[in-house]
């Protein structure tokens, strides 16, 4: 019985310590295993960390270069490179001239950057009340101003963009004020007017700092016109609602009666002629012609000599627009498409420029340049063709650079019993009105012209 209980005694001892050594075994491993891990963590933290503190830094370098790229003009970029140079021959050799005059150069780029400290405090608004006029009526407008701050600021200037130009506007501290200024019109266009901006800086330029303080108004210049007679008299006829040779089975001018069709209309059938013939019979009737003016230019070079050949086509555009507008007759513009070089081969659509009403048309005409497009007029005629149907007047409107043989190719390209007239803008010349077959010519040489030949003669 005892050497069995040692056994036991002993084999149960054995069995409690290889568990006991295997559990330690097992712990120690863990523990190895989470030392290990900790350098790891605290390796990969700091690792984020300056990953983020090198995008943080790198953000701050590229706004802190953005801001000094944005204030520091061309004149003080050749400033602080001369500083530079002078500093690195100066201490790099040794040469106590160029160290002093790189130390001077610092010192001076250090009191130009203090003009632009300090804050700006105003309320601006940028009235222009007027912002359509025509050629010759200039408009004007005002910056009113109200500044809120008590002190001066010292290097600082307010000025209003006026076209390519800026106008300086007056103000002190703690002041309100209103300047006036003048939008000329001399010429026709699209003026810009505005941003306010205060503009900041030393007396040197070395540094310069913008702040805009109001939007930009558009001032349209439109071209002169002139009020011309209505096109159904005179030289130039448009015979609104007279009749023409073509029949039709629904109008106001009675023809002549003829034997019924399938599809005619019951409600043309001639009762008492059918009674009389045994057959049904219907009224027949002559079309009634209904006004459609179209007005067609070219912006290429090819169609006009010279801005001053242009500006008067401009203005007998729309002139003859604006007088089909107020007799409500259907009006219709087109020019060159925006195109160039190989593009002109591919261009199938012409311009429409806006007829919606006599401003928008004036406002679309005050945006057109010569030399804009290379589609000259000849093209625009052959689009116009494809474009426009129903046209009962055409106005080929060009300078004095195409032939009376090109005027006549280009009026053949529209259909018969469509009335065509070429207006040839050559100013200072002697007006002309001529016939050449089934084309009119009409030679202006004063915008005032355009009147005389809508009324038949030329004064």
């Amino acid at each position: 019985m005892t050497p069995t209980s040692d056994t036991s005694t002993r084999t149960g001892h054995t069995t409690r310590t290889g568990h006991t050594a295997a559990t330690s075994a097992t712990g120690t491993a863990a523990t190895s295993r989470g030392s290990d891990r900790r350098p790891t963590r605290r390796l990969a933290r700091r690792l984020r960390r300056f990953r983020r503190f090198r995008r943080r830094t790198a953000v701050r370098v590229f706004s802190l270069a953005r801001l000094v790229g944005s204030v520091i003009t061309p004149f003080g970029w050749a400033a602080l490179a001369a500083t530079v140079v002078a500093l690195a021959v100066g201490y790099g050799l040794g040469w106590l001239e160029f160290a002093a005059a790189g130390l001077a150069l610092a010192f001076l780029l250090v009191l130009s950057a203090l003009f632009l400290i300090g804050r700006t405090r105003f309320t601006v608004a940028l009235e222009v009340p007027v912002v359509r006029t025509v050629v010759g009526s200039p408009v004007s407008g005002r910056v009113v101003l109200g500044s809120e701050g008590r002190r001066p600021l010292w290097g600082a200037r307010l000025e209003v963009q006026i076209g390519e130009s800026a106008v300086p506007v007056q103000f002190g501290a703690g002041a309100s004020s209103t300047t006036e200024f003048r939008i000329p019109a001399d010429a026709r266009g699209v003026v810009r007017v505005g941003p306010v901006r205060t503009v900041r800086g030393d007396p040197l330029g070395l540094f310069r700092r913008d702040a805009l303080w109001t939007d930009t108004v558009d001032v349209f210049i439109h071209p002169a016109t002139v009020a011309v007679p209505p096109t159904s008299n005179g030289f130039i006829r448009d015979l609104e609602g007279t009749s023409t040779r073509d029949l039709t089975t629904d109008d106001i001018s009675f023809h002549a009666l003829r034997e019924y069709r399938p599809g005619d209309d019951r409600r043309h059938i001639h009762w008492k002629s059918t009674a009389r013939t045994g057959q049904l019979t219907v009224r027949q009737f002559e079309e009634t012609r209904r006004s459609h003016v179209v007005i067609a230019f070219g912006l290429a070079e090819t169609d006009f000599r010279g801005a001053d050949e242009f500006e008067l086509g401009i203005g007998a555009v729309a002139s003859i627009a604006v007088r089909a507008l107020r007799d409500g007759r259907d009006v219709t513009v087109v020019t060159s498409p925006p195109a160039s070089g190989d593009d002109v081969d591919g261009v199938r659509e012409p311009r429409l420029v806006s007829t919606r009403g006599r401003q928008r048309l004036l406002d679309e005409l005050s945006t057109l340049d010569q030399g804009s497009s290379g589609v000259g007029l000849g093209l625009v005629s052959r689009l116009a063709t494809d474009r426009v149907s129903g046209a009962s007047l055409v106005f080929l409107v060009c300078g004095s650079t195409p032939t009376l043989r090109d005027l006549q190719s280009w009026s053949l390209r529209f259909p018969l019993g469509v009335e065509v007239v070429a207006l040839v803008c050559s100013p200072e010349q002697k007006p002309g009105l001529q016939r050449f077959g089934e084309l009119g010519v009409v030679t202006l040489g004063y915008l005032d012209d355009l009147r005389g030949s809508f009324a038949g003669g030329v004064s």
